[in-house]
């Protein structure tokens, strides 16, 4: 039976790892998005927004996940440590979308290229290639560039590392709190997650509640997780000299590029269920919502056409890109387990929303 044990660990700290090394993943492509600014901050807002556009739903969802281990808070003092990590599945609607229907100004798909290319969460291997011009409707449109579409990361699911610690208060409450320092992940950047949940149970109030076959609690949770990444978009060619910024920002430091994101998620619960002593099932409904903030810092040269000298002409912009991308908010439907072998306890929980998330565990726990 030990070895059992070991086997599950083994899988779950794989898992964990997994999670991580996706979020390192996911920060390669976010270096990628620096192309896009070769057409300037408008487009690059717009094809940022729909290549990222399954990441708040996807990581909210699971870090959303896996917070409470039974309806019934622990008592108090009672103490446990996780590891839950989640995966979300994302639906083939999200893998990928079409870059002809985003109205950009001054990218175009190259002749014959496909122009459905895939999100973050789509398949590897690089998109269409893409074609930039200073005005693409006009008589004689210039030539500025051209790149090609980033890949996903190969994964059709958003893993969501988490390890979290849960205490028992007064009053039938508990506590868990997540803690993932600040992390650099190889040449990529830093990765780091801070949260807490609330646990009370609200059938001690109810009339008759020593007769209550059940246990139902209200549960409300927060994270705040933070993945910046690194760019290098270096400049090639000379400096256009109608450049607006020529004067304001003479010497521009192409070596202090960055992407900067925090996702904060919150979560809703209520549950009901009834905890034996080897076991604890549980299920409920709630509501849940994840927020992602992306801001690209730093000096980026942009491809420009100066008539009067024509040739590969730049301009400079500072920090290009601003924007928020909500979650699809929605209410859930949740259900999970615990099981208890002495001081070692399995989890796994089950949530149905528009994306449906799987979380599973093991632990130590007391009381």
């Amino acid at each position: 039976m030990f070895n059992g044990y070991q086997k599950i660990i083994k899988y779950l700290c794989a898992l964990l790892i997994l999670g991580i090394t996706t979020v390192g993943t996911t920060h390669a492509q976010l270096n990628d998005i620096g192309a896009f600014l070769q057409a300037g901050a408008d487009d690059a807002t717009i094809l940022t927004k729909e290549y990222l556009k399954p990441f708040p739903t996807g990581f909210g969802t699971g870090l959303n996940a896996g917070w409470t281990e039974s309806a019934a808070p622990k008592k108090t003092l009672g103490f446990s440590l996780q590891i839950r990590p989640s995966i979300a599945v994302v639906p083939g609607s999200d893998q990928s979308f079409d870059i002809s229907s985003l109205g950009l100004d001054k990218i175009v798909v190259a002749a014959g290229e496909d122009p459905v290319t895939s999100t973050i969460s789509g398949s590897k291997g690089s998109g269409p290639l893409l074609e930039i011009y200073d005005d693409p409707n006009s008589n004689n449109p210039q030539k500025l560039g051209e790149f090609n579409m980033p890949g996903g990361t190969g994964f059709s699911f958003v893993p969501a590392p988490v390890v979290q610690a849960s205490i028992g208060l007064v009053k039938k409450t508990d506590l868990t709190l997540r803690y993932f320092p600040e992390t650099e992940i190889g040449d990529f950047g830093s990765f780091s997650i801070i949260g807490g949940a609330v646990k009370h149970e609200i059938s001690q109030w109810l009339p008759g509640s020593k007769l209550l076959p059940v246990d139902i609690s209200l549960m409300l949770g927060y994270n705040r997780i933070g993945v910046d990444a690194g760019l290098d978009l270096q400049e090639t060619g000379t400096r256009d000299p109608n450049d607006p910024t020529l004067t304001s920002n003479p010497n521009p430091d192409f070596d202090s590029q960055k992407v900067v994101t925090t996702t904060e998620t919150f979560v809703f619960n209520a549950l009901v269920g009834k905890s034996l002593p080897l076991i604890s099932v549980y299920g409920g409904l709630g509501y849940q919502k994840a927020t992602f903030d992306l801001s690209v810092n730093g000096d980026y040269p942009v491809s420009s056409y100066n008539p009067i000298t024509p040739g590969d002409d730049y301009i400079v912009v500072s920090d290009p890109i601003s924007f928020s991308l909500d979650s699809k908010s929605s209410a859930h439907a949740l259900a999970g387990f615990r099981l208890r072998l002495g001081i070692l306890a399995i989890y796994g929980e089950a949530t149905l929303a528009n994306y449906f998330t799987a979380n599973a565990g093991i632990g130590i726990s007391f009381r």
